[in-house]
């Protein structure tokens, strides 16, 4: 303070000294009620962990010192009280034994209160060695209740506490309230998400993939939060446990590197929509209909019911091909017809069966014509365009249609043959 007020001339020096005076006293006088009331014998537990907020280390020793001689106290009456019930008998001892459980329900509101300043102690950068005598004292006045109290006695307050609202009670009804609020939670959530997917139903230009994701992403996130709140609700500190999650993301950044590294291929994947659920793919060796997308992997079933499952790195770093992203394709049929047959006899035939089938689509139009001369037969090209969903089965109904015509109409399909032609060698 004097460094500031040297840094004024005059009038101003002395109101801003008279300032910091009022300020400095003010703080002082601030902190000595806090330290006179965190001090007081009487003091809610709540209330006390109010208290020590603001006082310093060396004001936390102190009080350390203080309520340890309240718990020094409070143990003395209580191991007095059982000292003289032993020489008591009937009503008499069971009035001492009420009296010994009210002692041990203020005794552990006192070591509560103690261990509170021993907590906020050591939380404020309080010395271990000036620490840990108090909490060793703590201890063994804690396992020396038991040891002084007898075993009727020890169910009396067992009772008590049982049905205290600060004991059994209370836990109960922060238990119940808990479990009413997760009830709520898992309502709430299930509510949020069905109102997620109604707005994200009207983006069409969003993948099926990418909506599942959001919606599973906005379902925890609300059972996170509202878990949160839920614990808040039934008196739980909640505060200790973001701490904890901090620790566990960064441990688990490192162990689940790889795991990470296919969470954003799934996401790319989401986004940029190469695929959607019920494409046919092909990708990293496997080919099939897309069943089901996590964020780490993908599911593709076979056309013979097989469930392969690749990791969404593998997809996103190689080639994918997508059968069903268009709606028509061509289907790519060769007819080999023998070199004596009539070729425009034949290309007839395909044309005739591709116009009445209806799933060939009549635009684009199919090509018919001679594609190659093979070695052992005239190889015509049948190209139709069909709805994406027809592709198999026109694919295969023309293959059959084609040969049952083509004996019809007398036109042979090949098989592959050689002529070997021998040249005599004359004997010398």
């Amino acid at each position: 303070m004097r460094f500031l007020c040297r840094n004024f001339d005059g009038v101003s020096r002395l109101l801003m000294c008279l300032v910091f005076g009022v300020w400095a006293a003010t703080a002082q006088a601030s902190s000595e009620d806090m330290m006179s009331k965190a001090s007081a014998l009487e003091v809610p537990t709540s209330s006390l962990e109010l208290y020590v907020v603001p006082l310093t280390i060396s004001q936390l020793a102190d009080l350390a010192e203080v309520w340890q001689g309240h718990t020094s106290n409070s143990m003395g009456k209580f191991i007095d009280l059982n000292v003289a019930l032993e020489g008591l008998s009937g009503d008499a001892a069971e009035t001492a034994r009420r009296q010994v459980a009210a002692v041990s329900e203020e005794h552990a509101r006192v070591a509560a209160n103690y261990k509170a300043v021993l907590s906020n102690w050591s939380a404020k950068g309080g010395a271990t060695d000036d620490i840990s005598p108090h909490q060793k004292f703590l201890s063994a006045t804690a396992s020396a209740t038991l040891r002084a109290t007898d075993a009727r006695t020890l169910a009396a307050i067992a009772m008590g506490w049982l049905t205290s609202l600060d004991g059994g009670l209370g836990l109960l009804i922060q238990v119940g309230v808990f479990l009413v609020a997760l009830f709520v939670l898992l309502f709430i959530a299930r509510f949020v998400r069905n109102l997620a997917a109604r707005g994200l139903s009207r983006l069409p230009a969003m993948s099926k993939l990418l909506q599942g994701f959001v919606l599973t992403v906005v379902y925890w996130i609300t059972v996170v939060v509202g878990l949160m709140v839920a614990l808040g609700v039934a008196g739980v500190n909640v505060t200790p446990l973001f701490a904890v999650f901090g620790g566990l993301s960064f441990i688990l950044g490192f162990a689940l590197q790889d795991t990470l590294g296919n969470l954003a291929s799934g996401l790319m994947i989401m986004v940029l929509k190469p695929f959607d659920t019920g494409d046919y793919i092909e990708v990293s060796g496997a080919s099939g209909v897309v069943d089901d997308m996590s964020v780490v992997s993908t599911q593709i079933r076979t056309f013979d019911n097989q469930i392969i499952v690749v990791p969404n790195s593998k997809i996103w770093g190689d080639v994918i091909t997508n059968v069903s992203a268009a709606q028509t394709r061509r289907v790519d049929l060769v007819f080999g017809i023998a070199y004596s047959d009539n070729a425009p006899q034949a290309i007839e035939v395909l044309k005739t069966l591709v116009a009445a089938d209806p799933r060939c689509l009549k635009d684009p139009a199919s090509e018919i014509f001679v594609g190659e001369l093979g070695d052992s037969s005239v190889n015509l090209f049948c190209r139709p365009w069909v709805a994406t969903e027809d592709y198999w089965d026109v694919y295969w109904g023309l293959t059959g249609q084609v040969k049952e015509r083509f004996d019809a109409e007398g036109i042979s399909i090949p098989f592959p043959q050689r002529d070997v032609h021998l040249i005599p060698v004359e004997a010398e």
